[in-house]
């Protein structure tokens, strides 16, 4: 009778504790985080690489007014603040793409390969080549469009649109409408595009150590796929976690009740 009592106590406390939620929190300070002496975590880097199919801003002022206006795009796509996630920008009409060769056709200085460089290389490229024409100029050169997916187990899977420089793996996650509760946040899938192929790395978000991770920083045309944990459907319940948060205080009270129950009787 006492080995019944024991169990039935045991049973009732794991099912009234609380489940770990350490699986949940985001960016935990798992001993492996690198900071300095002010503890500042240092960030790896920006520099995307260009690769074919990019649409580039291509802003050129000079002395030559009807050459400017072939540059600056329509002021339509210059003046209109497209919100993130929208369904693409005007800059796909009107921006300049860089194409199968890796290559970026100007107006007056014709093709230039810009495949392979960073924005600020790029723009010494341009600059090398327009100074074969111009004594005095202004370049302004910016990647027009970032675009990046996600998908799984996030609340608005879909297609984003980004007008900056740069964009964290969590702000990307955020705009996505957040990591859903049964989702594996410690194994995030990233689909990453190279000039050799697709490559897939693995992401963990709860870990504070991503953040010094060359990962940190999404790049366009990046794919987050967000997988979920694999999970039985319990009658009318969603997910087994929601199954367990309500069955689980209705059997403690029960177990509790039975354990009460066989204390008296025992002592009888």
């Amino acid at each position: 009778m006492k080995n019944k009592i024991l169990l039935l106590s045991l049973i009732s406390f794991l099912l009234t504790s609380c489940v770990s939620n350490k699986k949940f929190i985001y960016l935990q300070d798992k001993g492996n985080v690198k900071t300095d002496t002010t503890g500042t975590m240092p960030v790896q880097a920006y520099a995307y690489k260009l690769q074919n199919g990019d649409i580039l801003y291509v802003s050129l002022s000079t002395d030559d007014e009807r050459l400017n206006k072939m540059f600056v795009p329509a002021a339509g796509a210059t003046s209109m603040q497209m919100g993130v996630g929208m369904a693409g920008t005007q800059f796909y009409f009107t921006g300049f793409t860089l194409n199968s060769a890796g290559e970026l056709e100007l107006p007056y200085i014709g093709k230039v390969v810009l495949a392979g460089q960073t924005i600020e290389q790029a723009k010494l490229s341009i600059e090398e080549s327009l100074k074969k024409y111009f004594k005095v100029f202004f370049l302004q050169i910016k990647v027009a469009e970032f675009k990046y997916t996600v998908m799984g187990s996030v609340g608005h899977p879909g297609q984003f649109f980004f007008q900056q420089n740069k964009v964290n793996i969590m702000e990307a996650l955020a705009q996505a409408g957040e990591v859903q509760n049964m989702a594996k946040r410690n194994e995030i899938q990233l689909f990453r595009q190279y000039p050799e192929g697709v490559r897939m790395h693995i992401i963990d978000i709860t870990d504070r150590s991503l953040i010094n991770s060359s990962l940190w920083y999404i790049q366009p045309n990046d794919m987050l796929y967000v997988q979920p944990i694999k999970a039985r459907v319990m009658g009318d319940f969603s997910t087994v976690q929601s199954s367990l948060g309500t069955v689980a205080p209705i059997l403690s009270t029960f177990l509790a009740v039975f354990n009460t129950y066989l204390l008296i009787k025992n002592l009888k």
